[in-house]
């Protein structure tokens, strides 16, 4: 029965998005993007039993460096010619302590009153997603950015932008050495903000 349901729907839905790409400027967008994250202050409060049985409390905050890489691929809707919703589905690495699958939901403001020409843009994008490791756990980012859009054709589109990044995540615990397991922690907090560099490709 959820099978017939969810055909239903994809049946009635294709129709729709025929006819939204029809129009003077395309309705429905999907694309590819990438990006490079530098990390530049980061933090973390854990709390946890120690192998020895007693309770550990550390917590530090800094400006530090590192480096990871970002790949999504996303799908939206252009609400008007100035205004896009999408949801995000990405890989990445958080510093050294975890892969993650974000998954987010970006608003994106364009500035031009012309789909066709090359235009500016700002976005917001918040979002979770999984962290990668033996007990996976929720994280949460958010970004805020602009960039500069390249209208290549009616239906492709090549950008270039840069944002401002926060990011809430879980890693594991390590301790002299030795691995805390997951029923002894009791906190296992890390915080980050960086900034990014990216371009993408839709269509």
């Amino acid at each position: 029965m959820m099978k017939r349901k969810v055909l239903i729907f994809m049946m009635l839905l294709v129709p729709f998005m025929l006819k939204a790409q029809t129009g003077e400027f395309p309705r429905m967008t999907f694309g590819a993007e990438w990006g490079y994250i530098g990390i530049f202050y980061s933090g973390y409060h854990y709390n946890f039993f120690a192998p020895e049985g007693y309770r550990e409390d550390p917590r530090g905050y800094g400006f530090t460096y590192d480096s990871n890489a970002e790949a999504y691929v996303h799908a939206g809707y252009n609400i008007n010619t100035k205004y896009n919703l999408s949801i995000y589905l990405g890989l990445t690495a958080i510093k050294d302590y975890h892969h993650a699958i974000p998954v987010s939901l970006r608003l994106t403001r364009y500035y031009g009153a012309d789909p066709m020409k090359d235009r500016w843009f700002a976005f917001v994008d918040l979002g979770s997603g999984l962290s990668i490791k033996e007990n996976p756990q929720m994280l949460m980012t958010g970004k805020v950015g602009a960039g500069y859009r390249l209208s290549l054709s009616k239906n492709t589109k090549l950008d270039f932008h840069a944002a401002l990044r926060c990011c809430l995540t879980h890693p594991d615990i390590q301790y002299y050495g030795v691995g805390i397991p997951h029923e002894s922690i009791n906190r296992n907090n890390a915080y980050l903000s960086a900034l990014s560099i990216g371009m993408a490709l839709t269509f």
